[in-house]
């Protein structure tokens, strides 16, 4: 167990800052002048051990990472502890999967264009010059087998060439839920909240995005934080940099994307 907290300690050093990290940089000012349409990018197709789909689409994803002893001690133990481990986890995942799969019945797609057009967010179809948009929801398994929930959005500017720019920006809604709500089925409460939640967070992932290619995202200050949803199970302290946000959201820019949590379920410290 002292061994297990030393590595996570030397882990949370390393989130927090003692190596140079890069953050999601803005999109290129050049696509600015770019139409956008909605496409499916080859990465929603990426799964492991703890990332696999919630829907034959492939566009709703879970994770989770319960299991064995944890990715620390897995490294503690060699190889073979890394094999059983990975093993562990990734039959609870395969479980969680079998009892929520095609339970949540949303369309990201729709969901997004509901999003532009509420937002005169322009869309085309069919020119192979257009910033491709790929929606999709992302559910996270936190403590005590709780469900969190976010709308997702990766954008590419030319897939499958070394030039392209990719980003994502991740909405977390307000819901838990505990799997085994879900797993029963969706009732029409359940249903009507996540729609709207759901909903709620492509309308701020447009706003979001938009921003972004005008540049208006600036860093306000250095942080550290803490969320059970961007590292689930061991909590581990991350760095980033504070964006534009409001009294009930905190906006930050970090490595791989631009995360949009509820105030009241993220541990911000800033730095001096």
């Amino acid at each position: 167990m002292k061994k297990k907290f030393i590595l996570l300690a030397i882990v949370s050093m390393f989130m927090t800052g003692c190596a140079t990290v890069k953050y999601q940089s803005p999109p290129p000012i050049a696509t600015n002048h770019v139409t956008h349409e909605v496409a499916k990018s080859d990465l929603l197709a990426q799964t492991n051990h703890t990332l696999m789909h919630l829907n034959q689409s492939g566009d709703i994803l879970y994770q989770q990472n319960f299991g064995g002893g944890g990715a620390g001690v897995g490294i503690l133990l060699g190889p073979i502890g890394v094999m059983a481990n990975t093993a562990a986890i990734k039959s609870n995942t395969e479980d969680d999967v079998e009892v929520l799969k095609e339970k949540l019945v949303f369309n990201p797609s729709e969901l997004l264009k509901r999003s532009t057009d509420k937002h005169q967010f322009e869309l085309t179809s069919g020119n192979a010059d257009s910033i491709k948009l790929s929606p999709y929801i992302y559910v996270s398994k936190t403590e005590n087998e709780q469900l969190l929930f976010a709308s997702a959005l990766i954008v590419e500017t030319e897939p499958g060439k070394k030039s392209n720019w990719l980003g994502k920006y991740m909405y977390q809604t307000s819901l838990k839920m505990a799997k085994s709500d879900i797993a029963d089925g969706v009732s029409q409460e359940e249903y009507a909240l996540l729609k709207s939640a759901l909903e709620n967070g492509f309308d701020e992932l447009i706003r979001l995005y938009s921003e972004d290619r005008k540049g208006s995202l600036k860093t306000e200050q250095a942080l550290t934080f803490i969320s059970d949803f961007v590292s689930p199970r061991f909590n581990i302290e991350m760095v980033g940099d504070l964006i534009p946000s409001d009294a009930n959201r905190v906006n930050i820019r970090t490595v791989g994307g631009i995360y949009s949590l509820p105030r009241d379920s993220v541990e911000v410290k800033f730095k001096k």
